[in-house]
């Protein structure tokens, strides 16, 4: 006999994240770009339900990105669509299947993977080929500024990988008294 468990028709219960003071400012001077952290049941995704997940070395890094993309989003808004808010209530309608998803591209995930900053953008119907190469242009710009970048404090740094695999200064990794061979 096969059981099978059912997905209760209550909706999912979203919880925000604790966002830090650096979080809360990059929220409010990008909107368009980072509103899954203002409206996770519209924008399921890992930036919705944990935040981002880096040191702050790297939010200098994040902010030119999202600089960036949030001026190709404001490019391709149009009269419908003039603020977040009423943005955000159309992607719910679009997630519900009584419209395509999403309209605008929206950050999905931010995080350090394997030493490299990651950020995860999705789609959306307005932007063409041309926006979207200019958007993963920003995202590979800043995951490559990364790569020399100490996550903890912006200085330059540089890979390390002992027991993990960040990017760190010399004066970050000192008091951990150890270092990758050379």
């Amino acid at each position: 006999m096969v059981h099978s468990a059912r997905l209760s028709d209550k909706p999912l219960n979203f919880q925000r994240p604790r966002l830090t003071a650096e979080q809360s400012h990059l929220i409010a001077r990008y909107p368009l770009f980072f509103r899954a952290m203002q409206n996770p049941e519209a924008y399921p995704s890992n930036l919705a339900n944990v935040g981002i997940q880096c040191g702050l070395g790297w939010y200098p890094i994040i902010e030119d990105a999202a600089r960036e993309i949030e001026h190709e989003l404001r490019t391709m808004w149009s009269e419908p669509f003039k603020n977040p808010e009423g943005l955000s209530a159309m992607d719910e309608e679009l997630l519900s299947g009584r419209r395509a998803y999403p309209i605008l591209p929206f950050c999905t995930d931010i995080s350090q993977v394997e030493g490299e900053l990651m950020m995860g953008i999705e789609p959306g119907h307005l932007c063409d080929m041309a926006a979207w190469k200019r958007l993963r242009k920003s995202v590979e710009q800043a995951a490559s500024k990364s790569r020399y970048t100490c996550e903890s404090c912006g200085k330059p740094g540089k890979f390390r990988e002992i027991h993990w695999r960040h990017v760190y200064c010399d004066g970050c990794i000192h008091p951990f008294a150890f270092d990758s061979p050379s």
